[in-house]
């Protein structure tokens, strides 16, 4: 999915997704509770395509 939005994933205490060619964050996902959290970046031009599309990725299958 990274590829998708240009970026890559660095990991940490929970993943980060980073710009290609400069890596800057762009989100963060916490996801080791029964519920995800996501942080974006104040800005991102596509913030909204990513929370769609991580919605998908990280909804539990047969429900979004």
């Amino acid at each position: 999915m990274a590829a998708e939005f240009d970026c890559f994933v660095e990991y940490g205490a929970c993943p980060h997704l980073k710009l290609q060619g400069g890596g800057q964050e762009v989100a963060a996902v916490q996801d080791w509770s029964t519920m995800a959290l996501v942080f974006l970046r104040p800005g991102y031009e596509r913030a909204e395509d990513l929370l769609i599309r991580l919605r998908g990725v990280l909804a539990p299958q047969g429900e979004v």
